[in-house]
């Protein structure tokens, strides 16, 4: 499995970047990442400004996607709750054919109908990776 670890240096361009975030730029000044699992998913969960909250996964195996969507929406939509951050994103590190990736969204929207402050994006491995680079090229 290819490391989709975010370095903190590269944690605000790719949230802008990639996921289309216009957070304030004080909203990045304070970053938190972390890796978890979550019954065998793994993931970093990232936090900036105590306002965004983004799961990018590490691995997307195809035929458990759904089933890991789901748990991750509904544990990223409680925290984001609990805490009172603006918003989730939570990334899958590549793109599925359009018809997979169609049924995905549709699924993620049915699970949180009406909550637009939460959002899947798909990030092609080739666009995560110019990102993980950040690191030895900041």
């Amino acid at each position: 499995m290819k490391n989709t670890d975010l370095p903190l240096t590269a944690i605000e361009p790719f949230v802008r970047e990639c996921l289309g975030c216009e957070c304030p730029a004080q909203v990045f000044e304070a970053v938190e990442e972390e890796i978890r699992e979550l019954s065998g998913i793994r993931y970093q969960r990232l936090l900036a400004g105590r306002r965004l909250l983004v799961y990018l996964l590490s691995d997307a195996d195809p035929e458990r996607l759904p089933e890991w969507l789901d748990r991750l929406q509904r544990v990223g939509i409680a925290e984001r709750d609990a805490a009172g951050y603006n918003r989730l994103r939570i990334v899958v590190p590549d793109l599925p054919n359009p018809l997979t990736q169609s049924g995905l969204l549709e699924r993620f929207a049915q699970q949180a109908p009406g909550d637009e402050r939460v959002h899947l994006h798909f990030v092609p491995r080739e666009t995560l990776a110019r990102y993980l680079d950040h690191a030895s090229h900041p």
